[in-house]
């Protein structure tokens, strides 16, 4: 190479633009770009650049998108002259019929993209608020059930069916389920654990193989299975580690408390008996009556699970809560003797090692937050990557599955972020799930249940 050609493969920093094709000589870790060779295609690449201190980098003018401006500018010489004597002048700086074409299609093509991509987001968009939607029209059909339980108990079964119901109906109507992770506005606390257990309970009923018919009872206990608490003082409704052993004996009477109330709506023994049995252990070390193993009925099984898992999550004390990887973990390690392994293994599978919820460091470094799993595919879960490169507002949830280059290092906890990650992923303080339709649902437009 010439020095000539040399110096033509270098460009001060100031006088990048969108469609250069760069080369950064530094280290992976001197700059926040996933590659070290790209072609600008925002105008805050070019201001992380700028930030770095370098004064001129490479480029290559072959892999560059023409200069619109420039070519503009060659055009308009191209164009004839027309003298006052009405003769035409000689064009100044004429270009050929190639470099159009190409500035054309260059411009055509990131025009294409940047539609393509405001669809995707948008669709994205749409998903979400529907699942966010659904969330909170369950939680309604939960407060207002709450609030009737004393004063009309027919009318408070009646609106606990309806709610499970509509949500069994769209959970059968799909083939494969996403969890989906959603914002941390989308319910409120009296109401997040409840449809979060009901949530979670009928999924892994559903990979169990049950039919609508015993989905419905299930969802039902898993809806009403605290019910009890709400004859408790309110500070008494979640478990502290500090409670006395009174305050213990007290809260634990919330399940014979829920079963009045079940017995009152006249709610299905099956229903009863998963309000009655959520706290049982397959050890026999739970309560209220110690059973064990297959004593305790199939969906107490699971609903217990489910409780267990969303209250390591969700504690009273959110200074207690444990990310959705370590929830799983704990569980698997320290609390498997508690648990059916013909329930707790399904469940494992269908949450995926790294849960939705969960933050994690990607094998290139960069750090992602999980936002939804199909149970078919658990080690593929869709993310959202940290990119400094890309508004918060405009990231685009990636699909492992379909970027074989990327994987899961490791999981970590939020505090462990920098803190342009932890602001730009906000892990949620509060995990809150919903379920979505998992297959292709970005292509046919198809929105969560």
């Amino acid at each position: 190479m010439t020095d000539h050609d040399s110096e033509a493969c270098f460009i001060d920093v100031a006088d990048l633009r969108i469609g250069h094709y760069i080369y950064l000589d530094l280290g992976w870790m001197q700059h926040p770009f996933a590659l070290n060779n790209f072609k600008i295609t925002s105008r805050e690449q070019i201001d992380t650049i700028l930030k770095l201190g370098l004064n001129r980098i490479r480029w290559s003018p072959e892999k560059s998108d023409p200069d619109p401006a420039a070519v503009l500018s060659a055009v308009t010489d191209a164009i004839p002259k027309v003298g006052a004597d009405g003769t035409a002048a000689a064009a100044a700086g004429p270009v050929g019929a190639r470099e159009i074409a190409a500035a054309q299609t260059a411009t055509a093509a990131a025009e294409e993209e940047r539609r393509q991509r405001r669809v995707l987001l948008n669709t994205q968009r749409e998903r979400l608020e529907a699942c966010e939607r659904q969330f909170a029209h369950a939680s309604r059909a939960y407060r207002m059930t709450i609030d009737a339980v004393r004063a009309n108990p027919s009318a408070a079964r009646q609106q606990a069916e309806q709610a499970v119901s509509q949500m069994v109906g769209k959970l059968i109507e799909q083939e494969e389920s996403a969890i989906r992770l959603l914002s941390e506005n989308a319910g409120e606390r009296a109401s997040l654990h409840a449809i979060n257990v009901t949530t979670i309970s009928l999924l892994l009923g559903k990979s169990l193989g049950l039919d609508a018919a015993a989905l419905g009872e299930l969802g039902l206990g898993a809806l009403l299975h605290d019910i009890g608490k709400l004859a408790l003082p309110e500070r008494m409704r979640w478990k502290d580690a500090n409670f006395s052993n009174a305050e213990r004996r007290l809260y634990e009477e919330h399940v014979g408390r829920g079963l009045e109330f079940a017995r009152a709506m006249k709610l299905p023994e099956s229903v009863q008996a998963i309000i009655a049995q959520h706290h049982e252990l397959a050890d026999g070390r739970g309560y209220p009556a110690r059973l064990k193993g297959e004593s305790i009925a199939l969906p107490a099984r699971i609903v217990g699970l489910v409780n267990q898992y969303d209250t390591l999550c969700n504690p009273a004390n959110p200074t207690q809560a444990v990310t959705p990887h370590e929830a799983m973990a704990l569980i698997f390690a320290q609390m498997k003797k508690q648990f059916d392994m013909g329930v707790l293994m399904p469940f494992i599978r269908m949450m995926g090692v790294y849960p939705p919820g969960s933050v994690v460091e990607l094998v290139d470094g960069r750090f992602a937050l999980v936002v939804s799993v199909n149970s078919a595919r658990p080690l593929k879960p869709h993310i959202v990557i940290h990119d400094p490169r890309v508004p918060r507002e405009e990231a685009l949830v990636v699909d492992l599955e379909e970027t074989p280059e990327l994987g899961i290092r490791r999981s970590v906890k939020p505090l462990q972020l920098p803190k342009a990650a932890f602001d730009y992923l906000s892990p949620r303080s509060r995990i809150c799930y919903y379920f979505e339709r998992a297959r292709r649902a970005d292509a046919d437009g198809e929105e969560c249940a």
